[in-house]
This record gives structure tokens, sequence and C-alpha cells, in this order.
């Protein structure tokens, strides 16, 4: 992906950082001046995570690299990244969201028994309403991105050929590109998808 250091980018699921460490490395390899340095350390990165302890690990591992300061605001948001609909778009994201299959949260029913229900994020920017964790991810990211901004994303293969709700956010807007390869070392199950996105065009996954 190789973003530059003119770039705002994030991952809605960040864990530890790593993505957004890998970022960081590629951007800061070219030679910056005093302001495109302070851009990279302070406002270039951004990151979301929804466990409190690993969201404290990934603000401490981005200070051990030099990203952000003590003093200022965590650039690591404690938060389901999935609530609502992003306020702020990045021109590229990298991010491989928790793998399975449905979203869901216990309950007490009136037995006192604990159950899980089924939770599905209605948000006027997804094309689909589902309870796919995947496939909210991909809906997501593709809010998260700034018109002709790039997306990588670390999915099962399955998610691809998902049908229902797959099917429309897959086909949505017609034309669009993508290129799958298998993640190095990974799952054989587990695909790096990548899909530049276009806002302009209700975030379709086109050119």
């Amino acid at each position: 992906m190789r973003p530059t250091a003119s770039m705002r980018v994030c991952d809605p699921a960040a864990g530890t950082g790593g993505f957004l460490l890998a970022a960081y490395e590629q951007m800061k390899s070219a030679s910056l001046d005093p302001d495109e340095k302070r851009f990279l350390r302070d406002e270039a990165l951004r990151g979301w995570e929804i466990v409190d302890a690993t969201a404290r690990l990934c603000a401490m591992n981005l200070l051990l690299h030099g990203i952000s300061a003590q003093e200022s605001p965590s650039l690591i948001t404690v938060d389901d990244a999935l609530q609502s609909a992003p306020s702020d778009h990045y021109d590229m994201v990298l991010t491989n969201p928790p793998f399975g299959r449905k979203s869901s949260y216990k309950v007490i029913n009136a037995q006192g028994e604990t159950e899980r229900e089924e939770m599905s994020y209605l948000r006027e920017d997804f094309w689909a309403t589902t309870s796919n964790k995947q496939l909210n991810f991909l809906q997501h990211v593709r809010s998260l991105l700034t018109i002709n901004g790039r997306a990588a994303i670390v999915v099962p293969d399955n998610v691809l050929f998902e049908g229902g709700a797959g099917e429309i956010l897959m086909g949505a807007g017609g034309r669009r590109t993508t290129w799958r390869s298998p993640v190095p070392g990974g799952s054989p199950n587990a695909w790096t998808t990548t899909a530049p996105c276009s806002r302009a065009a209700r975030g379709n996954w086109a050119r």
C-alpha cells in the first residue's frame, strides 16, 4: 500500500497497533521537513480499539515509537468503531478486524438465564443491515475513506462470496476493482482484500 507522509491513515480495529506502526515506518522513510514530521507524529495516524486494555497497549506502543506525545490526547479511541458513521475520513485504511461471523451481545432473560442476541448496526451509510461482523467492517471502512482513498482489509475468503448482504455489498455501485492475495504466514482461508474507493459515488468499491 505504501502510505506517504502526507496521508492520514487509520485502523478501526487497531489491536496493539501493528498496522499503524507499519504505516508509520513506511511514511517516515522519506526525507521530511519539521512540519511534515510534526504532522506524522501528531495527526497522520488514528485508531479504534474496543478492548480497553488492548487500547492502552496500543497507545503505549505508539508512544514508544515516537508517535504522539504523553501530554496529547490519545490517537487511539476506546470504542466500538461500528457504532456510528465516522465524522473524519482518511486517505488509507489498514485493518485486520476480528474474525467471527456474527456480532452479538449477552442478555439476561426473565428466568435469569444468559442468552446471546444477534446485533445488527443500523446506519444510514451502510448498504446492507447484517449481523455479519466482517461485512459490517467492510461497509465501515468504505465510509472511512476520502474520495480516491484506498483500503487493505484482512478478511476470511468466504466473506467475498457471502449470500444476501454480501451480494448487496460486493455488487453495490456496479463496476468495482478488487484484488485478492493470501496472507503470508496466515490462515489458508484468510485473504487480504484491497479496493480503491470513491466517496463521491457513495463510497462505492470502484475507481
